[in-house]
This record gives structure tokens, sequence and C-alpha cells, in this order.
């Protein structure tokens, strides 16, 4: 109850308790130096006394004239192999668009405007060709009425002004000739723009301002149309996504209670008692909180997500599985007798603990063997969740002991009204003629109406009966002693029924007055128990079937060892892993989206081609001061102090650089993926030392302002973000313009690079190699240049770093979840085997293990018997490579992670 309370002392203080964010999977690795150059690259125009640059009708002043990618919904009409292209498609799919563009406060605050009146842009649609917004290229594209479809998209596929724009609606199987078109779907974009100032600045704040909109407004409407609609209609919007993430998460979490009532009632249905069965379960609440502050306020930890929510179903059935050893271990005492209360619960609490604290110790080395890695959602899961099992155990062995102790003392012999039996006595030989009958042994037994255990036998020493079978015995002055029998031995208990224990104290007084008693339910052995003893021990032994089993299951073994020796890495693309849509099933509408996004449609937005960039004057990010934990912390910007472009050499090694990248052979464009200007034929590499022999004798203000005109150029669009420079005492303003200065300092130069890298196709296997390949290349230009410019480097944004990041939770799934998952729940189920007169159920564990090459040692010793720690070891191996066989078997692969992760870009 102190956990509790401090728990809600903490939170309603306004102390973050559960720093939760679903929204964003941390998974940076710092150890690598891209993702650090990456952000370096991002935040390279935070310094003091930065240029900034504005030309004449380059910049757009008017609100929400630029596009917010993240907020702006994806519209997919999929046909599922039918045909888009029809009369009616095309006016269905109008309806729609009108009916999303007309919403109020999205032409008031969120569309992207086209002009200073704020005339909002109409979605970007294939539905844009036919009403009248090409026009001007040809007089076809006006049919509003779609009366002409195919000779619309012929045209629209075949013309050099309009194809470009169009094939972005295309998917890759398409038929169009001037008679006939056809495609199973397309996609509209409604566009939601964003300013350079104010509420709808482009800014990450824009996501938070544009989310209560799009989730409250277009979102039923979304829905709505998705119900109505001819065809499937789906949509994509990183916002939305957000939103309906964070929402599906508090569902998720919302199942706990659902999964703690059923523990609730399985507990009361075992137990038979409402006491145990509710502190037990507020033994696993307070353990979830009394780790969450350890978690959170001792060590530190500033981020809870989609892992932690696992490990509040984990220690439900972690916590359940510790109180069934205890529980039953104690029942499975009241066979034995004792001197005393306290010998007893000594004897109890003795094996039990054992038996706990080694499952314990074996699932708590699973989770914190995963608190080694340096992806903080793994680290900080193995963290919570060990320190959970750690917490359970310690409430288990020193809180619930104090339960069952209550429990027998106070309501051991209390049964619900609506079970009490009226009689107050039953004739014994009625139920002897009975069980006679019927081929069972006449023995009944009475209970007690109070246990006649008090705390002062404790104390005085007198002799304690520990089971709650007992017989009538004279009164007599000197305390009776129940011969229990003492067993030594597990087998003994196995093999001895309980009906005979109850009979061997039947020695009631059949002349006496009776007390209240409950009758003898007819003896009966367990199912299982006569399973496995008169059948199954009887098949596996049999002279001949235990020789042919044998061979039969080593040629499983073999059969599924050269199946898992078939497996395959899945080779999954890179911003498939690490896309965010990618957590929900596939049948999802996010995932449909994305899916089709990535892979179904004949031409993607460039964004999904990689750029390389050389940079020189920056360093990397400092992130010592950062907490460990803070996902949202990239470090300080940090420069090369010994960048100097002004020598002379140094101006020829750029422009040296520069020239070899221009004139790279047909295998060199190859081997690097170099992408080809389809107009020039060259690559497309943006060097700016390309047509200046002196470039930097000209001031770059004067250059990039197209002669101090302030127009904008090609070369201002290309330039302009890739050259960095800082004023000070050395600058000098334009006589005709005081804003503009020259003679300013270089702060950092960009080399940019285009590729034919897709990140949604390209996957860790083939990635890696080609970031190697760029590493090496630039790190041996560098070697070449003179002082001052040998610190530079290459970089990209994101993907370099995400190729590795699918590697490591490969590496980490094949290490880990794949084959000692397999491992640590097979051990434990073993070592329950020991133990298993202690406890009602032995499945509940699952977690990371620490290998199989433990398991011999561990199971020796839990057994404290070679040949069992040995066969047991064999036993799981075995299991293992059945089940990793299983998966090329059924067809799968290997995939990167165990659950989706997806870094923000």
């Amino acid at each position: 109850m102190f956990l509790v309370v401090l728990s809600g002392i903490l939170f309603l203080a306004g102390f973050e308790l559960f720093p939760t964010n679903f929204s964003t999977l941390p998974a940076e690795l710092y150890n690598i130096p891209y993702r650090l150059r990456d952000f370096e690259w991002r935040h390279r125009n935070k310094y003091t006394n930065k240029v900034t640059r504005t030309i004449n009708s380059a910049t757009i002043t008017y609100a929400r004239g630029y596009l917010d990618s993240l907020s702006s919904i994806d519209l997919w009409y999929d046909t599922g192999g039918g045909n888009i292209f029809t009369k009616s498609n095309f006016q269905k799919i109008q309806q729609i668009e009108n009916d999303l563009s007309s919403v109020s406060t999205y032409q008031n605050n969120f569309c992207m405007t086209a002009n200073t009146s704020l005339t909002c842009k109409s979605p970007r649609s294939i539905i844009r060709f036919f009403d009248g917004t090409y026009s001007s290229v040809n007089a076809i594209f006006n049919d509003p009425s779609f009366n002409n479809i195919p000779a619309v998209l012929y045209e629209a596929y075949t013309n050099t002004q309009t194809k470009l724009d169009f094939e972005y609606f295309l998917p890759k199987t398409f038929t169009i000739t001037p008679t006939s078109a056809s495609a199973s779907y397309t996609r509209s974009l409604l566009l939601i723009g964003c300013s350079l100032s104010g509420t709808s600045k482009c800014s990450d704040d824009m996501e938070e301002y544009s989310k209560t909109f799009l989730s409250s407004e277009m979102k039923p409407k979304l829905e709505s149309w998705r119900s109505s609609a001819p065809f499937d209609m789906y949509y994509y919007s990183r916002v939305l996504w957000a939103s309906d993430t964070v929402e599906q998460a508090m569902k998720d979490m919302m199942l706990a209670i659902g999964s703690m009532l059923f523990i609730f009632c399985f507990i009361l249905f075992h137990t038979r008692s409402a006491w145990v069965s509710c502190w037990s379960i507020m033994s696993i609440f307070t353990s979830f909180l009394g780790t969450n502050i350890i978690y959170r306020c001792i060590i530190g930890y500033q981020y809870f997500g989609f892992f932690h929510i696992l490990s509040i179903f984990i220690i439900l059935g972690i916590g359940a599985d510790d109180l069934f050893v205890f529980y039953d271990t104690w029942r499975l005492s009241a066979f034995s007798s004792y001197p005393s209360l306290a010998h007893r619960v000594s004897d109890v609490y003795k094996k039990s603990a054992l038996s706990m604290f080694i499952t314990s110790l074996t699932t708590m080395i699973a989770f914190f063997a995963s608190a080694i890695s340096p992806l903080l959602a793994t680290q900080s899961f193995g963290v919570f969740s060990g320190l959970l099992v750690a917490y359970n155990y310690i409430s288990v062995i020193v809180f619930f002991p104090t339960v069952i102790v209550t429990y027998h003392l106070k309501f051991e012999k209390w049964t619900w009204p609506c079970f009490r039996k009226c009689p107050c006595c039953h004739n014994n030989e009625d139920l002897t003629s009975q069980e006679s009958s019927e081929g069972i042994d006449n023995k009944a037994y009475t209970r007690e109406k109070n246990d006649n255990s008090k705390e002062s036998d404790i104390k005085t020493g007198k002799h304690y009966d520990s089971s709650p079978y007992t017989t009538k015995t004279p009164k007599t002055k000197t305390a009776a002693i129940i011969n229990t029998p003492k067993y030594n031995d597990l087998e003994d208990i196995e093999n001895t029924d309980i009906e005979d224990l109850k009979s061997q104290n039947d020695n009631t007084n059949k002349s006496e007055d009776c007390i209240k008693t409950r009758p003898t339910h007819q003896r009966h052995q367990k199912k299982m128990v006569i399973f496995f003893r008169d059948y199954y021990f009887k098949f596996i032994t049999h002279k001949i079937i235990r020789w042919v089993l044998m061979p039969l299951f080593v040629g499983v073994v073999v059969f599924f060892a050269y199946q898992a020796s078939r497996l395959e890495p899945d080779n999954d693309s890179c911003e498939k892993v690490i896309a965010l849509q990618h957590i929900y099933s596939d049948d999802h509408m996010y995932s449909k989206a994305s899916n089709k996004e990535q892979y179904g449609m004949l031409y993607s937005d460039s964004d999904n081609l990689v750029t390389i960039y050389i940079a020189f004057g920056l360093g990397l990010k400092d992130r010592s001061g950062c907490h460990f934990s803070a996902i949202n912390c990239h470090g300080t910007q940090m420069y090369d102090t010994t960048f100097d472009p002004n020598p002379t050499a140094n101006q020829l090694g750029l422009k040296n650089l520069c020239d070899t990248l221009y004139n790279l052979t047909s295998q060199q464009i190859s081997d690097y993926r170099v992408k080809i200007d389809s107009t020039t034929g060259t690559p497309e590499i943006a060097c700016f030392t390309k047509d200046l022999e002196t470039f930097l004798a000209i001031p770059i203000q004067y250059w990039l302002y197209n002669g101090n005109n302030l127009n904008y150029t090609e070369d201002y669009g290309t330039y302009n973000d890739m050259i960095g420079e800082e004023t000070g005492s050395y600058s000098n303003p334009l006589l005709t313009n005081s804003s503009v200065t020259y003679g300013n300092n270089i702060k950092y130069i960009g080399i940019e690079i285009n590729t034919t890298i897709n990140r949604f196709v390209t996957g860790y296997t083939e990635g890696i190699p080609l970031a190697e390949k760029w590493e090496a290349f630039v790190s041996a230009e560098m070697a070449k240049m003179p002082s001052g410019l040998k610190n530079g480097y290459q970089l990209v944004r994101s993907i370099w770093h995400w190729f590795y990041v699918q590697e490591n939770y490969r590496t980490l799934r094949i290490t880990g979840s794949e084959k000692l998952n397999t491992f640590g729940c097979h051990l434990m189920k073993i070592k329950k085997i020991y133990f298993k007169v202690h406890t009602l159920k032995n499945n509940a564990i699952t977690g990371i293990a620490i290998g199989v090459s433990l398991a011999f040692p561990i199971l020796t010793l839990s057994t404290l018997n070679v040949m069992i720690g040995f066969l047991a070891t064999l036993s799981i191996c075995c299991t293992t490579i059945c089940v990793i066989g299983v998966i090329p078997l059924a067809g799968y692969k290997l995939g990167a992670l165990v659950a989706s992760t997806s870094p923000t870009q």
C-alpha cells in the first residue's frame, strides 16, 4: 500500500512517473559515427552570427505556403484487382476529395495555399487532369464529366509536360493506350500547409497543432467514406498515425485489466480463497509500481514505451506462477507433521523460495542480458523487466507468507455460505455402502470445525498438526499427536492418493455426537495421473516401441536441423523495418498504404532515394551532456576548428575532389550507385567548384545572389543550403544593400551526391556494404587533402545508421529471442518438473535467457543431478532446432526485429 500511496503522491505532485512515448521507438546507435554525423548536418546552421540569405520571390511569406508532409493525408483507392480508371470510380474519388476539401476548418486554418489571397490548393490527384488544371497544356485535359478517360490518361502519360506529374498516380502494373486504360489502384494527396512563422509554423510544433483537427474533424469523415466507398479506401498521415498509435497503446494497456481479472479468477478457482486471491493480485500490482519507482526515480530512466507495456502481461504470468509455487508447497505441507506452525512455514519457505529463486534468476538474467544492448528501447525494457521479476520475487517471499499464515489461522476453515451443508452429520454406513457398491474403498474422513492450533500452542511448544484431515479423538488432558506420516521423497507423495492419507487418520468414534462434516467425495484419480501412470509410461517403456521411438525422434531432429540450416535472414528494407506504421498488421490500412507507397507505385517521391553528403567544417555531436535515456537529446553542435578552405592548395584540393566525383568511371558509378541525370547523361552531383576555377576569389554572396541582384538562380537553389557563412569583424556590408555582407567566414561546405539507393527496398545486407564502400572512398580522398580539409566525412540522412540498427536487431534476434527464448521457456519448465509438487503450472514465464551454452550448468545446479541436467539440456537443444527449423519450412525468413522498430527520421 505504501508504494501505491507513494506513486499517487508523486503523480499528483506533477512528477512524470510514467514518461510514456509511443510515437518514437528509440533505437539509436551512437557507437558508430553515422547518427552523430546525421544530426550534425541537420543542425549545421545552429551557430551565432549566421548569414541568412534572402532572395527576391524565392521565399514564400504568405500563410501556409509550404507543404507539411507529416500532416498531409495520403488517400488510396484500391479495387483489389479491378479497374480504378472508370467513370463511376473517378466520380466517387472527386466526391470524396471535394467533401474533405470543403471542411471549413481545413480551408481557414490548414489547407496549403497557392497565393497571397490564401486560396487553397486542390488535392494532388489524377482528377486534376480532367478538371481543367492542365488545360493550358492541352485542351483534352478539360473533361469534367470523365467521358474520354483513355484519351486523357494517354495524353497525360505521353506528354512531356505532364508525364512526370502523372506518373505519381500510376501503380507499377497498368495499361494505358489511346482506347483503353486500367489499373487496380491509385492515390491522391490532401495538402496541409505550414508557414514560416505563426501557429502553423513549419516545425515539430505543427504536428501538435494539426493533430486535434485531423483526429476530431477529418478522421470521422475519412472513416465514413471508407465504409461507403465502392472500393477499398484507406489513408495515411503521420500525425494521424501517431495519434492512433498512442490511442491503441492505451487500449492495449487496458487489456492488462482483463488479464488481471482472468488471473484473479484463476487464483480464486485454484485456492478457493478470496483473501489469497485479492492479496495475490495486490502483490503483482505493487510489484509493477515498486519496480517503476526504482526504474524511474532511482536509476533515472526517462523512457517508457511499447516494450514496457509487454512487461505488464509478463509479470502477470510470472507473478501468478510464483504465487502458485508457494501456495502449492503450503498445501502439500499439510500431509506432514510439524512441531509448530512456525516450523511448517519455515519448511514451506525453504522449499518454495529455492524453486522460485532459480526460475526467477534465469528470467532476470534473460532480461538483464538485453540491458547491454546499445539500443535504448531494448536496453530499458530489459532493465525494467529484470527489475520487475526481482521485485516480484522479493514480494512473494516477504509478503505472501503473511497472507498464507493469516489465511490459515483465520479463513482456512471458513466456507462460502452458499456452499455450506445444512445437515449436521452424515451416515457413514450409507456412505460406506455407496462407495463399496462402486468398488471404492470405504474410507471417509471428518474435518475439524475449528482449528485447534493457536498462537499459545506455538509459544508453549505444543505439537502442531498441519493436516486439515484429522480424526475425532476422545478428550484427554494430554494432547494427542496425529500420526500423519512423514514423506521425505517427492515420489512418495506422487504415488500416494490423498484419500489414502485421509483414511490413515480416520479413527472416528462413531458413538460420539457428530460435528458438522462434509461428505467425502468419491475417490478418484486425476486423469493426468492415470494417463501418465497407466498409459504413457507403459507405452514409452515397451520393449519394442522404445527402440522405435529413439530413431524416429533422431530422424525428426535431423530433418529440422537441415531445415534450420536453410534459414536465411530476411533482407527487409531498412525503411520497412523502421517505418512506424509497421507496428500494425499487414491488413491494417496504415500498413497497406505504406506497402503501396513503398513497393506498389511506378513513381515514388525523390525522398525515397538516398542522397549522400560530403561535409567539411563540421565535427561530431557531443552527447556528453545528454541524459543516458533522453531520446530527444541530440547533443551539442560541434564544428571543425581546423577547417580552412582559403589557402590556394585547399581550394585546389576541393576542386580535385569534385573533379574526381564528376569523372567517376561507369564501373564506379555502378558500384557506388550514383544516379545519372536522364537529360544530360552525367552523374547527379552538386559540387560548387565545377564552373569556378577560383571560386573563393569571388565572394560567395555575389555568386549566389546573381551578381548581388538578389534574384533566384539554379545555383542558389542548389548550393544555398550547402554553404554556411559567419559574419564577424572581417565582414563588410554591400554599399547598395547593407543587409548583404561579403568577406564572411565560411563555416561549412557540403557536396551533394544523388544515388539510386532506394531506402524502401534496400535491406541492410545490401546497404551496409554500400555504406562501407562510400566510407572507404571518402576516407581515401580525405587522406589526399591538405591540412585544413582532412576532417571531412560522408553522411546520409538516417539510412546508413538504420542499416546498422537493423543488423543489430537481427543479431539480437538470432542470439537472443529465437534461440534463447526457447531455452528460457524450456529451462524453466525442466526445473519445475523437479519442483512440480510446489507449483500448479509451469508455462507462464517467457523471456530472454543467456544461451543454450549455459543450460547444462544451470540445470545441473538446480536439479543436483548431472544426468538430468545433461538430458534436459539435450532436450532443449533438440527443441530449439525443431522450432527454428519450422521457420524456413513454413516459407518464412528470419526477420530483422523481434517487434517492429521505427525510429523517427
